[in-house]
């Protein structure tokens, strides 16, 4: 778990004090270097060691207790003690805020609140901890040398890539460490090492977990994460930059690649502090580039601290960039930093003319963590120029400016036209095919040779081993050459005239693509990235159906339709509407989700679509590995808190999945059968929502507002025009209902039809509202009569009808995320 970026405000550095009448003389200017080997090399104080009984550090809803034991505090930094080793017998407990927060510590503990013993822990502070302790204690007359306790569990969780050390070295240099306070605790308890957090830098103050073994790496599992006071979890993140102490409005890249795979660059990121008393700035970075130096716009070396590199390894050390300021800042001044760094690894060779570019990391941002500031709900510039190899091709976001030649170098310059959430770039053996709809020009930048997965499977194809197996089924009942060509080239006008389809179909339900230029290129994985104007999407998607079926690849809708609409989709979902937090990520991936289904029913059919929706809904049924229901793990709402030890698919699956599904509920409440343009209500609502957050950052709260000024009366359940009792059960809550439907019929006196309808709820609290769609079956046609509403578990309705009806049923389009029985 990363710490997240830091706006510090901490007591005061090198103030003065009144002896006798007189000005003492100032303290000397902290020293960072000597800071950072302090916190790096931490060291036991034996003068600070003391026995303690029935001790108490209450941080909001953390309360933890020392019962007997031995404390002892690290040496000071700058006149700063920071940390504490203890020694004996102490609990832990946390009570939860609210059922949400409830719901995820039972998930992990089996229990509704945490209440843990433990025997060892060690505490890291920048808050009042050590004068707090220091009041309640009586220091050893000669306390022990000090064990390495401390010191091993930072070097264990620096090694995770917790990246503690330098959330600490900013405070110990800030100004003023009030606003700033830390306090972390890790304690050794029966679930192993637990973690308690309160960072007043973090929107969710409150964080608690551990870390866990997921596969070959570890996860941090947070068990809860709340803002702390009491405060409306809903309105945390109201202002995404609240707790940024900094910004960076504009990047100015000079890049270079190489057909080895290497990026060097020399980034200028032009700084906006937002706070005064910064000495320490904190930014993220691709460890496997290293940094040659960092100047100020004087150019003037900076001190700084990179974590350590990467490599291949599994478990990153951290991407963190420390860099020491000659002069604290202050609030609107403009701070000019001049990054030079390189190396390998963020660019891969995959094959002849192919290379796979990381679209992160490669510039640097600020440093976020997984409950701190979201780097999607912020904007900057980008001018950026690259120098690669003549022979290929490269395609980067923005606007291309020029393109000349320089010797064997290719130079392009780009620039974004209005502020970008990322920036990301990619080059190789390009055939490059260009052509409009409407004002938007689509490039297609497709490899004109296989990556090196895909020639593998085209060398099976072509010269099959000796006793391969053979058969239906088999790549030896394929007739050699079959498969043809395996590159993305081959199918480039035709990935052309899709991204062009998606296009049309989206500007009439979302709105205006928001840029001039849509660039698409191929990469060598199975998964798709839509970074603003430039989405990369798997070269399996650019297969056709005769190449799918020989390599025996049955989801071709996934991969194909649905697949391209996903990411196109992103333009509008992630990009021209942003997210302002963790919990409001589910409105880019849950509705690239729907868009792909929606697509998919302009391009096949509503059959099609109607599939895809019950695929999602069994997969939000489904058991994970340790026998939880997805949708059970989580609401959508915990975010990227559902991907965990515990569910580790729980995130794809209950954030794209019910998050599309929660949309289509929204589309067919709005859905007009008597419109010839069923979805015009549907359209004006989501064209709302991109028209009023254009280019800016949403929340959930936002999304809602826009649904409660666009509800149809029908969707009035509580009579107070708001849409809390659906986000609460299907966003912020969890469930799929049980509904079984009946209903008889019986002639009137004259000559019509009475019908008596009875729908009975289960498997949800009694408390649920649903609208329960009506649907009157003539012949081959079929219409929705209206809705139920189904405010009770048991409903009970009579109405009249001019003749006797064929059949009536519910949930005939999926309308309802619920299992019907009828």
């Amino acid at each position: 778990m990363r710490w997240s970026r830091c706006a510090l405000i901490i007591l005061g550095l090198g103030f003065s004090t009144v002896v006798w009448g007189q000005t003492a003389p100032p303290s000397p200017a902290p020293d960072p270097e000597s800071v950072w080997k302090g916190l790096w090399q931490p060291a036991m104080d034996p003068t600070k060691s003391a026995q303690v009984q029935k001790l108490e550090l209450v941080r909001d809803r953390i309360h933890i207790v020392l019962t007997d034991g031995t404390i002892q505090f690290t040496q000071p930094v700058n006149g700063i003690v920071f940390g504490a080793a203890f020694h004996g017998n102490g609990y832990l407990k946390v009570i939860p805020p609210n059922a949400r927060e409830t719901q995820q510590l039972m998930l992990f503990t089996k229990s509704p609140i945490l209440s843990t013993t433990f025997t060892e822990a060690t505490f890291s502070f920048t808050d009042g901890t050590f004068d707090e302790i220091s009041k309640q204690v009586k220091w050893a007359s000669s306390g022990p040398a000090g064990d390495d306790l401390y010191a091993k569990r930072q070097q264990q969780r620096e090694d995770l890539g917790s990246a503690l050390v330098p959330r600490i070295f900013k405070s110990i240099l800030s100004a003023d460490r009030t606003a700033g306070a830390l306090f972390f605790a890790d304690v050794k308890t029966e679930h192993g090492w637990v973690e308690a957090h309160f960072d007043n830098t973090s929107p969710e103050q409150v964080v608690v977990g551990r870390w866990v073994d997921v596969g070959v790496v570890k996860n941090f599992d947070i068990w809860m994460s709340f803002p702390a006071g009491g405060t409306d979890p809903h309105q945390a993140f109201q202002d995404p930059a609240a707790k940024a102490d900094f910004l960076i409005p504009t990047y100015h890249i000079d890049a270079a690649v190489t057909g080895g795979a290497e990026l060097s660059a020399t980034t200028r990121a032009e700084i906006h502090p937002r706070v005064p008393g910064e000495r320490i700035l904190l930014f993220n970075l691709d460890s496997n580039l290293r940094i040659a130096s960092i100047k100020d716009s004087q150019g003037a070396a900076l001190t700084f601290y990179q974590a350590r590199e990467t490599k291949d390894r599994y478990q990153s050390y951290g991407d963190y960039v420390a860099v020491i300021l000659p002069q604290p800042t202050q609030a609107g001044q403009m701070v000019a930093l001049d990054f030079r760094y390189a190396g390998k690894r963020v660019i891969r060779k995959v094959g002849v003319g192919n290379f796979f570019c990381q679209s992160f990391g490669w510039y640097p941002t600020l440093l976020s963590s997984d409950t701190g500031v979201e780097d999607f709900s912020l904007r900057s510039n980008f001018e950026i120029n690259f120098r690669s190899p003549k022979k290929f091709s490269l395609v980067a976001t923005g606007h291309k400016v020029s393109e000349t030649k320089d010797g064997d170098l290719l130079v392009t310059s780009w620039k974004s036209e209005a502020p970008l959430a990322v920036a990301g770039f990619a080059f190789g053996d390009y055939k490059v095919l260009e052509q409009k709809e409407g004002d938007v020009d689509i490039q297609i930048y497709a490899n004109r040779q296989p990556d090196d997965f895909m020639q593998s499977i085209q060398l099976a194809f072509d010269n099959p081993l000796p006793g391969a197996p053979s058969g239906p089924g088999t790549m030896r009942s394929t007739p050699l050459g079959a498969v043809g060509e395996l590159t993305p080239a081959a199918m480039a006008k035709t990935m052309g005239i899709e991204m062009a389809n998606t296009l049309r179909v989206f500007q009439q339900y979302f709105g205006p693509y928001p840029y001039k230029e849509l660039a698409v290129t191929n990469i060598p994985y199975s998964y798709g990235q839509g970074w603003p104007g430039l989405i990369y999407l798997s070269a399996i998607s650019f297969l056709d159906s005769t190449q799918r079926n020989a390599l025996g690849i049955k989801a071709h809708v996934e991969l194909t339709d649905f697949f391209r609409a996903h990411e196109s989709s992103h333009q509008w979902w992630g990009h021209r509407v942003a997210w302002k937090s963790y919990h409001d990520q589910w409105m880019s991936e849950g509705f690239a989700e729907f868009s792909g289904n929606l697509y998919t029913e302009f391009r096949e059919n509503i059959k099609e679509y109607f599939r895809l929706l019950r695929d999602d809904k069994a997969a939000l049924k489904n058991t994970d590995i340790n026998g939880h229901h997805y949708e059970q793990v989580g609401p959508i709402w915990i975010g990227n808190r559902l991907r965990s030890s515990i569910s580790p698919r729980a995130y794809d699956t209950v954030i794209y999945k019910k998050g599309g599904y929660v949309l289509h509920m929204l589309r067919m409440m709005l859905y007009d059968f008597r419109n010839p343009d069923h979805d015009h209500l549907f359209k004006d609502m989501m064209k709302d929502f991109t028209q009023t957050y254009d280019n800016k950052a949403a929340s959930t709260e936002d999304f809602k507002a826009i649904v409660e000024k666009h509800m149809s009366r029908n969707m009035d359940l509580d009579g107070n025009h708001r849409m809390d009792w659906f986000f609460n059960q299907y966003v912020y809550g969890t469930g799929i209902p049980q509904y079984e439907f009946q209903y008889s019929t019986e002639a009137t006196a004259d000559g019509k039809t009475k019908v008596s309808i009875t729908i009975t709820r289960s498997g949800v609290p009694e408390t649920w509202k649903d609208m329960v769609p009506l649907y009157v079956h003539q012949g081959q046609g079929m219409i929705r009569l209206g809705f139920a509403n189904a405010t009770q578990p048991v409903t009970k309705f009579d109405f009249i009808m001019p003749s006797r009806p064929e059949k009536l049923t519910v949930n005939d389009f999926e309308d309802l995320l619920a299992d019907i029985k009828q």
